[in-house]
């Protein structure tokens, strides 16, 4: 297996702990974790809520999809809150549509974005 941003090939050290576990990283750990440092968190207050952004600053590869991975670990700490605050991922986050949760009054609210443009 390849990493998909460096195309280095990526080992998985194998213990009794993770024999089973099928999953292969598409990132490898080196560019986890050059990468990992771009994630910034913001708060915008909005009718009888918050919306709690996390965006993905990096721009470098030309398919977005491949910066899923680097939100993952936000996705697990979601599921372990029992998902009490609902979550959206938007792939160019506006402030139109940002607007638009404002006058929906739909409370707290998590996003994941890989862009946000400010006009």
């Amino acid at each position: 297996m390849q990493c998909r941003l460096c195309k280095k090939a990526i080992y998985i050290k194998r213990n009794f702990r993770n024999l089973m576990y099928t999953e292969a990283p598409e990132i490898c750990s080196h560019c986890f974790n050059k990468q990992m440092n771009y994630f910034p968190y913001f708060v915008v207050p909005i009718n009888q809520g918050l919306l709690h952004i996390f965006e993905l600053l990096s721009k470098d590869s030309n398919n977005p999809g491949d910066y899923i991975y680097y939100l993952r670990p936000y996705y697990q700490a979601y599921f372990k809150l029992n998902m009490t605050i609902d979550a959206v991922y938007i792939e160019t986050l506006t402030t139109k549509i940002i607007e638009l949760f404002d006058q929906m009054k739909i409370g707290h609210l998590i996003i994941f974005t890989n862009n946000f443009k400010e006009e």
